[in-house]
C-alpha cells in the first residue's frame, strides 16, 4: 500500500488495532521517526492516552461522561504556569497535527485505502500538555484506564505498536540527546552571563583610567588661514 509505504509502517504491524485508528497510529509511527526534536516517551504516552479517551468517548456515546473529560475536570484546578510550558513538547505535538493532517491529505488522494478516524474525539491539545506534564511527576497517570480494562487492552496495543517501530533504546537516546541539549544550553548560558559582566568591568576601567585625556586637556584648534 503506498500510503503506509510512504509512513514506513508495514500492514502486518497494524492489524491489531482498530480500522478507525490505524491511520492515526500509522501517523504517529512517521512522527516518531522524523520529529526533531525528537519524541520523549512521556509525550508518545499522553498522545496515545488521549487518543484512547476518544475511542471510550466514542463508545459510550454519553457526552460529559467520557474519562478525558472527567480527568479535564480534575486538572482545570490545577492550571500549569508558564514556567511548566514544555516548548519542545509543544513543537512536538504540533509537528504530529501536521503529519496528520498530510496523512489524512494522502489518504484522501489515494481514494481513502484507510478509515478516516473521527478528528473531534482523536485530539485535546490542552488535556495532552497537561498529561504530558503529569506522567514526568506522576507516572501512575498511565493507569487513568483502570477501571476499563479494554481500554487498558487497546492502549497497551496502540503503546506497543509504535514501540515496534524503533529500537529498543530508542527513547533512552532521545533522554540522554536532551539532556546533553540541556547541558549545552547551560553552559551557553554561563558563558553569555560572564561576557554580560564583563562588559561593566571595563567600562569602569575606562572610566577610572588616569590616562585619558580630558577635552580641557586638549589643546585648542589653530585655524590656519
Amino acid at each position: 500500500m503506498l500510503l503506509l509505504e510512504t509512513l514506513g509502517v508495514k500492514m502486518s504491524s497494524l492489524e491489531s488495532i482498530p480500522s478507525h485508528l490505524q491511520l492515526p497510529i500509522a501517523v504517529t509511527c512517521y512522527w516518531i521517526h522524523c520529529s526533531e526534536p525528537k519524541v520523549t516517551l512521556h509525550q508518545l504516552k499522553a498522545l496515545l492516552l488521549i487518543i484512547v479517551s476518544g475511542e471510550l468517548h466514542r463508545i459510550t456515546n454519553e457526552p460529559g461522561m467520557s474519562v478525558s473529560k472527567e480527568y479535564d475536570f480534575r486538572c482545570s484546578a490545577t492550571k500549569l504556569q508558564n514556567k511548566d510550558f514544555d516548548l519542545d513538547a509543544a513543537h512536538s505535538f504540533c509537528q504530529w497535527q501536521c503529519c496528520l493532517q498530510m496523512g489524512l491529505y494522502l489518504n484522501q488522494l489515494l481514494c481513502t485505502p484507510l478509515s478516516e478516524p473521527d478528528l473531534s474525539r482523536l485530539y485535546n491539545g490542552t488535556l495532552v500538555h497537561r498529561l504530558y506534564q503529569e506522567l514526568k511527576s506522576t507516572p501512575s497517570v498511565e493507569n487513568l484506564f483502570s477501571l476499563s480494562p479494554k481500554m487498558t487492552q487497546l492502549y497497551q496495543v496502540l503503546l506497543n505498536t509504535v514501540e515496534s517501530t524503533v529500537s529498543p533504546d530508542f527513547f533512552q537516546k532521545t533522554t540522554k540527546t536532551k539532556s546533553e541539549s540541556c547541558k549545552k544550553k547551560k553552559v551557553s548560558n554561563k558563558k553569555r552571563k560572564a561576557i554580560r559582566h564583563a562588559v561593566p568591568e571595563t567600562q569602569h576601567l575606562c572610566n577610572v583610567n588616569r590616562f585619558l585625556l580630558s577635552p580641557s586637556l586638549l589643546p585648542p584648534l589653530v585655524c590656519l588661514s
